[in-house]
């Protein structure tokens, strides 16, 4: 099997520049910049809380769509071949208190971000979306109520972190999912394949407009999975453990000409779906250190002296920690452009001929460059 190729811009490793970059998580988005950076010569070090880098490529997202074995063939071919260093079971504190995200419970060794911006020439925050949404609707705190990430992320992590981490039982259990993205299908694909009695999905639109496409849901009622479109969570039902979801759902008429069925009026009925088990897989957000001082709405507005850069000079930001949750080669390619954009700044920076690129000549420099718009979008 190939490994993934993070190096992808070069071949023997370049000499070394005497620069020296951190990279604060390595999910998509930090590896795609460790790899663009170690192709120039740089000493790169990566620090994310998790026991082995890749993310969600390896701890979130079913082996059937990401092979974990590339994920990490890519990693050690980047450690040995280009030097690049990893500090697993590292967190960069703090805007949210410790365990208050997923995996947090891994790590061995908090650090400041102070402490990496003097260590480091500079620095690029790649932490993701690591904190579930919530539907904020009562019973949601019922044992049995969990989010997306909170069900997914033991099953890929299992296998690095010993006993402790176990994946959810549920072998002949009735099991209801929230949601119609990718994160949803691959709940329901995962509670299939550990042997559910019966899992429901439930979304508040149609078929044709769920997030991962009608294709996915068709493949996942092939395989048995009971779809329910048009419906809302109203609560979660349960004493000691939740058992089931109250619902209001709309009944729809007959597929018009474009396909789409629109909900006849005054169709409004509650009914329950039993559940031994529901899972809420409505998305995650973002949560950057120290969001609020590094100025990142500043950055997603482009209100900056620098592409990528935040108020710290030499500290830049990519990935869903500047644009919120996004897919994989998106992230990827917002860690490349904040790698090329922190190179630009360092190469100038060294010249002292900063003053001669103003920023708005920077983006329409960079923009022919990198076809789709300004480097940090």
């Amino acid at each position: 099997m190939n490994a993934m190729n993070f190096n992808f811009l070069c071949g023997d490793p370049p000499p070394a520049s005497g620069r020296s970059v951190g990279i604060i998580g390595a999910g998509p988005s930090g590896l795609a910049a460790a790899g663009y950076l170690s192709c120039l010569g740089y000493q790169v070090e990566v620090y994310d809380k998790l026991p082995k880098p890749g993310g969600l490529m390896l701890f979130g997202i079913p082996g059937h769509r990401i092979p974990k074995e590339r994920v990490e063939a890519g990693v050690r071919r980047m450690a040995k071949k280009y030097g690049v260093v990893f500090h697993p079971r590292t967190k960069i504190c703090c805007s949210a208190p410790l365990h208050d995200e997923e995996g947090d419970h891994f790590c061995s060794d908090v650090r400041g971000l102070g402490d990496l911006v003097k260590k480091h020439d500079a620095i690029i925050i790649c932490t993701g979306s690591w904190r579930s949404r919530r539907l904020g609707i009562p019973g949601e705190n019922l044992p049995g109520v969990m989010a997306g990430l909170e069900f997914l992320f033991p099953i890929r992590a299992a296998g690095y972190a010993g006993p402790g981490i176990k994946a959810p039982d549920v072998a002949g259990k009735t099991v209801a999912v929230i949601g119609a993205g990718h994160s949803a299908v691959d709940v329901v694909h995962s509670a299939q394949f550990l042997g559910a009695a019966k899992v429901h999905l439930l979304y508040r639109r149609t078929k044709n407009e769920a997030p991962c496409g009608s294709y996915e849901i068709d493949r996942l009622e092939a395989a048995g999975a009971v779809w329910h479109e048009s419906v809302t969570p109203l609560r979660f039902l349960g004493e000691d453990r939740v058992t089931g979801v109250e619902i209001r759902e709309k009944v729809l008429g007959e597929p018009g000409p474009d396909g789409t069925r629109c909900a006849l009026p005054d169709s409004d009925r509650v009914t329950v779906i039993e559940a031994d088990l529901a899972v809420t897989a409505i998305g995650e957000t973002a949560t950057p250190p120290f969001a609020k001082e590094l100025g990142l709405e500043n950055v997603r507005r482009g209100e900056v002296r620098w592409l990528h850069m935040t108020d710290i000079e030499n500290v830049f930001v990519a990935g869903d920690a500047l644009t919120g949750p996004s897919k994989i080669g998106k992230a990827a390619y917002s860690g490349l452009r904040a790698a090329r954009s922190l190179a630009n700044w360092l190469d100038l920076k060294d010249q002292d001929r900063l003053a001669d690129y103003p920023y708005d000549d920077l983006v329409a420099r960079e923009a022919d460059r990198f076809p789709g718009g300004r480097l940090h979008r």
